[in-house]
């Protein structure tokens, strides 16, 4: 337990470090939030303009669609801005940076999380809080039941966040045998992150499959839309959301764990 109590000083430290250097640019932080709004602003009034076109999708409407939207970048945003380090984790292995990794104090996991904290896309966690008030509003959801809306929300939230954290953790470690992973990162990211922002039901099955499996981002976004949007599932769902989330963040560790394990030192 004190071990862990070190680890955590040294995240907040690091932290406190990245953020207070960020705002010595104080103009370029908030630039680059801007554009981080800007930006997932012109994602939604895309996936807004399909589902006027062909009046909904899959069953679902267009409030509904962009409430899922909402809670999709919610998600997202959790690992833009707390594990966007392990996005490039290649240049660690290419430059061979590791192994100064390997020398810290703390586990790599702590130590690249810490370094990878990018307080500038907190842009896609304020834009997707805004559209998931703005849906729920439009579809009567507050009035409804309030409450429930809030703590159904904030479990969807931490679910799809540690999915998403671990999913980005699984695909840097697949650095240890490739060394190069940016040339996965349409499959096993850009891709997902994209689809996920519609309803799952309007796939192939098999495509589907790959979401609830292998890649489980149904369960951060789209299950728990279901259960909140009142459409077929029940609260229960959003407890196995969780769980979900919980195994895929173990898996992701624990695979982390095999990786570091057959890392070679690049002055070995």
């Amino acid at each position: 337990m004190k071990a862990i109590g070190n680890w955590i000083v040294v995240y907040r430290a690091v932290a406190a470090a990245i953020l207070r250097a960020r705002l010595t640019y104080r103009w370029n932080f908030m630039l680059d939030l801007f554009l981080q709004i800007v930006m997932l602003l012109a994602e939604l009034l895309v996936v807004v303009l399909i589902v006027t076109t062909v009046h909904g999708l899959g069953g679902w409407s267009v409030y509904q669609i962009v409430f899922l939207f909402g809670l999709s970048s919610l998600s997202s945003g959790l690992y833009r801005v707390f594990a966007s380090e392990f996005h490039s984790f290649d240049k660690y292995l290419v430059n061979g940076e590791f192994d100064a990794v390997l020398t810290r104090p703390a586990p790599s996991l702590v130590v690249l999380s810490a370094r990878s904290i990018d307080f500038a896309q907190a842009g896609m966690i304020i834009q997707g809080l805004a559209i998931v008030g703005y849906a729920s509003q439009e579809l009567h959801l507050w009035q409804l039941d309030g409450f429930s809306l809030l703590w159904q929300t904030a479990i969807a939230w931490i679910s799809g966040g540690a999915i998403w954290v671990g999913i980005v953790i699984i695909f840097a470690t697949l650095g240890f045998w490739t060394t190069r992973i940016d040339d996965l990162a349409p499959v096993v990211l850009y891709g997902p992150e994209t689809a996920a922002n519609y309803p799952l039901s309007i796939y192939p099955r098999a495509i589907q499959a790959i979401f609830y499996g292998i890649l489980p981002v149904a369960f951060g976004g789209y299950i728990p839309a279901r259960v909140i949007l009142h459409k077929d599932l029940g609260s229960v769902w959003l407890v196995i959301s969780l769980g979900v989330s919980i195994l895929t963040l173990a898996f992701a560790i624990l695979f982390w764990q095999i990786g570091v394990r057959r890392y070679t030192s690049t002055g070995s």
